[in-house]
């Protein structure tokens, strides 16, 4: 199955300046530190929202603000020792946010090389049409959806995975960044100004709305878990992973081309 193809809004065209500015606070290299994570999308976030005419609306602005909030929060729990196994989900970290950073890089160098559902997100950026919310829906199925199980083939390179499985450390820790999401994602709505944010905190349709948006989170990262298994199994071969990330681009893309302009209820 092939990712369907995305068409460039007219006036987004490769190699405008904002992309090139965006590609270059991204970094030559993959990073190697979660501060080094942080600062980076701190510097994409202020280009996307000052380059746009959305502002803090911009679509790669509306991400990068979530994108953000949830990697500072890691950070904190690194450095706090909450985590069992911390070099695997630091590494993890630094593999996931790297996918992200390189399809900013493609995304401004030739937009042909970019996955289908960054293209996605990227294209239509500036679309008055398209609400903040959607846009954040689109980055996190994007990076979910696509980058998670590849970036945690990348990372068990490095950290081999636990022999115990689903019942080890490496395990609880990827389980434990869901409660990140859940503790994040109110206000983020609320930020965002999603369908069913307003309101007091507690009404039954923001609690709702919350646990409608930790089940979608919880339930994709277990897929990401679940096929990532699937292709270290199989040796992790350079095929498999392609065959792999060639699946998953246009089962994301074809999810996010329906986010894209639809009334969100999270």
């Amino acid at each position: 199955m092939d990712a369907p193809e995305t068409r460039r809004p007219a006036g987004a065209t490769p190699g405008a300046p904002d992309l090139l500015r965006l590609a270059r606070l991204a970094g030559d290299t993959p990073p190697t530190s979660i501060p080094e994570v942080v600062e980076r999308l701190e510097a994409v976030l202020d280009e996307a929202a000052t380059s746009s005419p959305r502002g803090p609306d911009d679509g790669i602005a509306s991400f990068t603000r979530l994108y953000l909030t949830i990697t500072r929060r890691i950070g904190e729990m690194v450095a706090s020792g909450e985590f069992r196994s911390s070099p695997f989900l630091v590494r993890l970290d630094l593999e996931f946010a790297e996918r992200f950073f390189q399809a900013l890089r493609d995304h401004a160098d030739d937009d042909a090389t970019a996955p289908g559902v960054w293209r996605v997100l990227f294209d239509h950026r500036s679309d008055p049409d398209v609400a903040p919310v959607n846009f954040a829906v689109l980055g996190v199925n994007a990076h979910i959806n696509y980058d998670l199980a590849p970036a945690l083939v990348a990372t068990w390179r490095t950290v081999p995975p636990d022999a115990e499985g689903a019942d080890g450390a490496q395990h609880h820790d990827y389980d434990l960044v869901n409660d990140v999401f859940a503790l994040e994602m109110d206000g983020l709505r609320e930020e965002l100004g999603s369908l069913l944010s307003g309101g007091p905190d507690g009404a039954p349709w923001d609690v709702g709305a919350n646990w409608l948006s930790d089940l979608v989170v919880t339930f994709t990262r277990d897929l990401a878990w679940i096929e990532a298994t699937r292709v270290w199994r199989q040796g992790a071969t350079p095929q498999a992973c392609a065959d792999s990330e060639r699946r998953l681009d246009a089962i994301a893309t074809f999810i996010g081309q329906g986010v894209l302009r639809a009334p969100l209820p999270f």
